[in-house]
């Protein structure tokens, strides 16, 4: 009896004995089998209590290897139905492998018509930057256009062609040197006569030689000798028809080269066999099984960085399919993201609009997840194999975690950094890190299907032509919801699910109301109901992507709509009104006293104040400015009718150069850093400095702002009475005669030990505050360290128990097995050596990179068996 879910599952023999409980049939599609195990057949799950079939979830680290699936001609005729089946286990694995029946392969129409339109617009170079596993990869676009025939031809190049079963082993370079010298002379002979007959063929563009043009040619030079000017016009005229011909050859040219590149193209697609030709020397379509690939591989990551970078002709627009392809065409997918799209749009280009992919030997892509998360679907034409490698969800954190550890530049400049499809980690790096990547090998008229948070990177194994588009199913929806985009990129793909969703409502809403009223129509209601205006939405696109351009509103009507230009003034002059802070606000100003007018120390924005009532500041800037105090003082009150008091801000004359020059580093703006006179952190020498008003509001930004008490200075004056101005003419003269002392410079008696000590003046009252910068901050330093301890946290509760992790003790670093997370004592428990169990603090775990130090292995000495302790204890 055949299985109603999946085919690939084998019935079990028939008995004629009847069974009072018969196995029941799998609850779930069982895949073919896994990719990447030795005997190929289904593993037991580890809590498979006797089942005959296997159950993802069994196995949520995909431990297995990547499921291959097999369906047949039935179940793979509704695409959505079947992707909803092998759900359950790509959602684990990462990713999965679907070979279609061959019904299927069979019925596949020819694609030499599509190709022959096809043209790979600015293919790009990869420059793979790093070593040891490590790469960066930087794409260069070539300003080209390329046809499929252009592009096989650089394949078949030396520096680009696929190696064979004899270009890999241990003799292989020896063995093969004599053949590539071969090849590589051939061709350098063919590109020599496709030139020489390119210029053969420019060659009869040139105007040709005859004697009526000299005829013309001589007719013109008796006309310009007899007319001296008309002549001189003539040669203008003449240059301007040089002109006019050298572009007219040029055009010509191009039309000559465009169209024997066409001839060419037909002539290639024609006797083009593309299941075969792409094959490199001695080597065919089944020598590349689970050994030979393994073998690229190493070959890829030990050349990785060297010799030519490869090209890539990667999201090229168009399709290969055509509409006699019913099932599975990946030009046209029942998708969950098409219907929730608006009708009217065309859809986002990559996204669900297919793109062609045209690789070679070494074009790679890098580790990432698709554009908010999505699943996605790649299809292989023709040609050479992918070698693809997948983390299952279950390890995605762990492998962002240990990416942030490899390139921590680019996770300080982008959270998102592994959606710019540019960093690379070989899969022998991240075994090490406890994200060893599962890998499969797809070849030609074979499908991959990634799902949301299922992180993929591979290479491509030589010439060949692949078609991916993005699509979605009901379970996207919630990963959609919380997908998120990079924030460095302008161009990059955006949903708003829930909008998109909102909208679909609506219409269906309006249809539904719209039918209705046809209906009482139609039934001979004669009353017809007031046709409502819908509410104009703003115009704002719940979807973006690279291609599309942001939606420029509604329709435009049949009048233009005029465009209204406005011309700005010059923009306003920066001014504060507080001389000691950048604060706009004009409550608490007070009149300075003696301002420093004319100082060249003074800031930009101070230097240009010469009126002394411009002069104002803040009393509570006053108060805690150390050179600077608020007081009373007697101002003529003429309009009042005598005199009155007025609290003015002294001491701005007394700020010390060293105060202007400080910049305040909560502001921005170069202007109002360099204003008024900022305060210093007060922990220890730190030289970050703030103005008042921005360390009083700087909370958000991690400043501390304190008032620790109000206290009392005194205002004393050093030298109370200083020397007048004219008794130093004759200070001068008495030093030029009578040579006198340095106490006579002063013009009063030598001190004694009896001198007065310095007078105080007044009283004040100032405020110490206590100001910390970021750093200092005790509160951000408590909440980043919450924050670390947090996400280490969550980091090791997503590992499994058992979990290959690294320590830092005293005596080195060791990699040990995981036994369980104990958050009361935020602590690990791990398993040592000879069975023992020891506790770190979670400070000790080491994600990512240990800077090339030795890495040990624990345990080292494996566990007694039960024999020993029993001996041990009757001893």
């Amino acid at each position: 009896m055949e299985n109603p879910i999946s085919s690939s599952q084998p019935a079990l023999p028939q008995t004629q004995t009847p069974s009072r409980s018969p196995s029941p049939a799998p609850p779930i599609v069982q895949p073919d089998h896994f990719y990447g195990h030795d005997d190929g057949r289904l593993i037991p799950s580890p809590r498979s209590d006797g089942r005959t079939w296997l159950d993802p979830a069994d196995d949520p680290l995909a431990h297995r290897g990547i499921p291959v699936f097999k369906p047949t001609m039935h179940e793979f005729q509704d695409f959505e139905g079947y992707m909803n089946k092998i759900q359950p286990w790509g959602s684990r694995s990462g990713i999965v492998k679907v070979i279609p029946p061959k019904e299927w392969c069979d019925a596949l129409p020819s694609t030499k018509e599509q190709l022959g339109s096809v043209k790979i617009r600015t293919p790009i170079e990869q420059h793979m930057l790093g070593r040891g596993g490590l790469f960066r990869q930087e794409n260069m676009e070539k300003r080209r256009i390329m046809s499929v025939r252009e592009w096989f031809e650089i394949c078949e190049k030396d520096d680009f062609k696929a190696p064979g079963v004899d270009d890999i082993g241990l003799h292989a370079r020896s063995a093969n040197a004599r053949p590539r010298t071969t090849r590589r002379r051939k061709t350098a002979a063919k590109e020599e006569t496709v030139e020489s007959e390119i210029k053969q063929e420019e060659e009869p563009l040139s105007p040709p030689h005859s004697p009526q043009a000299d005829l013309k040619e001589v007719k013109e030079d008796s006309v310009s000798n007899v007319k001296e000017e008309e002549g001189a016009e003539g040669s203008n005229k003449e240059d301007q028809e040089d002109q006019e011909d050298s572009k007219a050859k040029a055009k010509r040219t191009r039309e000559v080269r465009e169209a024997q590149r066409a001839a060419q193209d037909v002539t290639f697609l024609e006797s083009f066999e593309a299941h075969k030709d792409w094959l490199p020397s001695n080597t065919t379509n089944d020598d590349y099984n689970i050994e030979f690939c393994q073998k690229l591989e190493r070959q890829f990551w030990r050349n990785c960085g060297l010799g030519k970078p490869a090209w890539y002709g990667a999201d090229t627009m168009g399709s290969l399919f055509t509409d006699e392809t019913k099932a599975w065409n990946v030009a046209r997918l029942p998708s969950l993201l098409s219907r929730i799209l608006p009708s009217s749009s065309k859809g986002l280009p990559g996204v669900n609009t297919p793109y062609l992919y045209f690789g070679m030997w070494r074009a790679t892509f890098a580790w990432h997840v698709e554009d908010m998360d999505l699943f996605s679907i790649n299809y292989i034409h023709f040609g050479a194999p992918k070698f693809w490698y997948a983390v299952p969800q279950g390890r995605a954190a762990a492998l962002e975690q240990t990416m942030k550890g490899y390139f921590p530049k680019d996770t300080s400049v982008c959270p998102q950094f592994l959606r710019h499809k540019s960093f690379l980690a070989s899969p022998t790096l991240l075994a090490q890190s406890s994200c060893r990547p599962n890998f499969l090998v797809q070849k030609e008229q074979e499908f991959v299907i990634t799902y949301p948070r299922g992180y993929h990177a591979g290479f491509n194994l030589g010439f060949n032509c692949a078609e991916s588009v993005n699509f979605a199913l009901d379970s996207w929806l919630e990963y959609g919801r919380r997908a998120k985009a990079c924030e460095c990129v302008t161009d990059s793909v955006r949903i708003d699910v829930d909008q998109l969703l909102a909208d679909r409502e609506a219409e269906a809403a309006e249809a539904c109301a719209s039918a209705s009223s046809s209906k009482r129509r139609a039934d001979g209601d004669g009353s017809s109901p007031q046709k409502r205006k819908r509410p104009k939405k703003e115009n704002q696109s719940p979807f973006s992507a690279p291609s599309s351009s942001a939606s420029a509103g509604p329709s435009s009507a049949s009048t233009p709509t005029p465009r209204v230009t406005l011309r700005l003034g010059p923009r306003p002059e920066e001014t504060f009104p507080c001389c000691l802070c950048v604060s706009t606000s004009k409550e608490g100003l007070l009149r300075v006293q003696d301002p420093p007018i004319g100082r060249r120390d003074l800031p930009e924005s101070l230097g240009s104040l010469r009126e002394v009532g411009r002069w104002m500041a803040h009393g509570e800037c006053a108060k805690i400015v150390p050179e600077t105090w608020v007081d009373e003082v007697e101002v003529d009150g003429q309009n009042l009718g005598g005199e009155r008091r007025e609290r003015r801000v002294f001491g701005v004359d007394g700020i010390v150069k060293d105060r202007w020059g400080l910049k305040c580093a909560a502001c921005t703006k170069t202007k109002a850093k360099a204003h008024g006179a900022p305060i210093q952190c007060t922990k220890g020498k730190c030289a970050k400095s703030y103005h008042v008003s921005c360390a009083r509001g700087g909370a958000s930004s991690g400043i501390s702002f304190l008032i620790v008490e109000e206290h009392e200075r005194e205002v004393t004056i050093v030298d109370p009475n200083p020397p007048p101005t004219p008794a130093l003419v004759d200070v001068v003269s008495v030093i030029d005669d009578a040579q006198p002392t340095s106490m006579d410079v002063d013009g009063a008696t030598p001190p004694d030990a009896t001198a007065s000590e310095p007078q105080v003046l007044k009283i004040i009252k100032k405020l110490e505050v206590q100001v910390l910068c970021p750093q200092h901050n005790p509160e951000v330093a408590a909440a980043k360290k919450a924050s670390k301890q947090d996400k280490i946290k969550n980091d090791l509760l997503a590992l499994p128990p058992m979990s290959r992790i690294k320590v830092r003790v005293s005596s080195g670093v060791f990699e040990v097995s995981l036994v369980r997370v104990i958050e009361e004592s935020k602590s690990i428990e791990v398993l040592w050596d000879r069975g023992l169990r020891r506790e770190f603090k979670w400070g000790s775990v080491v994600f990512g990179q240990t800077d090339g130090q030795d890495v040990q292995q624990k345990p080292s000495t494996p566990a007694p068996d039960r024999a020993y302790f029993l001996a041990r204890l009757y001893v």
